[in-house]
């Protein structure tokens, strides 16, 4: 860390890896498999490719607004009304998108391995324990993300090639069984992830140096893989029938794993992979509702943040069941983070379209116009 306050790229990549990664490899497989089934490998690489144009569209944000906030930025040069409007908005989505991943970390807390405690208690150490954090400074949380997302990593990596023997990867064929459609409606879900890629524009304001394209497409890959690596494990150890009826596919995929002949039932190592990524994508997404909105003093951003988590601890105590859950995830909240995240993409992209073209406008030409316009009120 060069200068105070700022991380590096590659402590930005990390800490993307850990926040939009847990949902690219836990949430979206769950709904994916049903609606693409075993071709769903093909959404989620089509669904790269568009990511790869769309971050041309960040990148060319990203040059015209250098290292300032972004929406600061929309501030100044488009208009404050603009500004404040698009910050607010974008503030309670991240705290939103932070409430929904708490409430589906505690709902699968719930049946897998805590049926019998109350919820209640966990909502409220797992929101205090992510306002600490949220609370410090993003240095802090790059830190503590560091540490726990190597030993996430080494787990990844173990179980992947534990389940090596139970893999049919003649599972993956026929391709294109049921033609494009299946392919095209699971297109969905993981847009719906990679998208989660602006956060990297969100947070140009806190890296030293600028952002190269490569570190768009970077991260776009990871994430990419982080949906393909459980997607195709579950395929090819289930069998994509089987795969896709399965609540939490990339957990299941531990009750596979042993170790010789008498270690067995290591899934126990999914719930350190579990919540250590749920602490970090709510306390990163709670920091980010507040820097989006630049807030200098520190006591406003403590009295907001605590209203954010006593929300969130507030939306999570209302109790249902994890099929409804399910079906609000699949139906309502993926569908509505692309198309907000696109849609406020495509805004900046014709702001900052908006600026530059003013600024390259000749002299002359405003001169003319501010004389046209002072005779014609004569």
């Amino acid at each position: 860390m060069k200068k105070s306050g700022k991380i590096s790229t590659l402590q930005l990549s990390l800490i993307v890896i850990t926040a939009v990664g847990l949902k690219n490899h836990v949430t979206i497989l769950p709904h994916l498999l049903p609606s693409a089934k075993r071709d769903g490998w093909i959404s989620v690489l089509l669904a790269l490719g568009l990511i790869l144009i769309w971050c041309l569209l960040l990148f060319y944000i990203h040059k015209a607004t250098g290292q300032t906030n972004i929406f600061v930025w929309v501030e100044t040069n488009i208009g404050k009304a603009s500004g404040k409007v698009l910050s607010i908005a974008t503030s309670i989505f991240f705290a939103s998108l932070a409430a929904v991943s708490l409430k589906e970390m505690i709902m699968w807390t719930k049946v897998s391995y805590l049926p019998i405690t109350p919820p209640i208690f966990e909502i409220i150490l797992f929101t205090g324990l992510c306002f600490f954090l949220a609370s410090t400074n993003i240095q802090t949380i790059v830190i503590t993300n560091t540490f726990v997302l190597t030993a996430v990593i080494v787990f990844g990596i173990f179980v992947a090639f534990a389940n090596i023997q139970f893999k049919d990867f003649s599972l993956l064929k026929p391709i294109m069984e049921n033609g494009w459609s299946p392919v095209v409606s699971g297109m969905i879900y993981p847009l719906s992830g990679l998208i989660e890629l602006i956060v990297i524009l969100f947070m140009q304001q806190k890296v030293h140096g600028q952002l190269k394209f490569k570190v768009f497409t970077l991260n776009a890959i990871i994430l990419t893989w982080l949906i393909l690596g459980p997607l195709i494990g579950s395929i090819t150890e289930f069998g994509p029938l089987e795969a896709s009826r399965q609540k939490y596919p990339a957990f299941e995929q531990w009750g596979l794993v042993t170790l010789g002949r008498f270690i067995e039932h290591l899934d126990f190592l999914s719930i350190y992979q579990w919540l250590t990524g749920a602490f970090i994508r709510v306390s990163f997404f709670l920091f980010l509702s507040l820097e989006v909105l630049s807030i200098k003093k520190k006591r406003s951003k403590t009295i907001l943040l605590l209203a954010y988590s006593i929300l969130l601890i507030v939306a999570n105590t209302y109790s249902f069941s994890d099929v409804i859950l399910y079906h609000i995830i699949g139906a309502f909240v993926m569908p509505i983070t692309f198309w907000f995240f696109l849609a406020v993409s495509i805004l900046l992209s014709i702001f900052v379209f908006s600026s530059n073209r003013r600024k390259r406008r000749p002299p002359s030409d405003v001169q003319e116009n501010q004389k046209a316009t002072v005779q014609a009120e004569k």
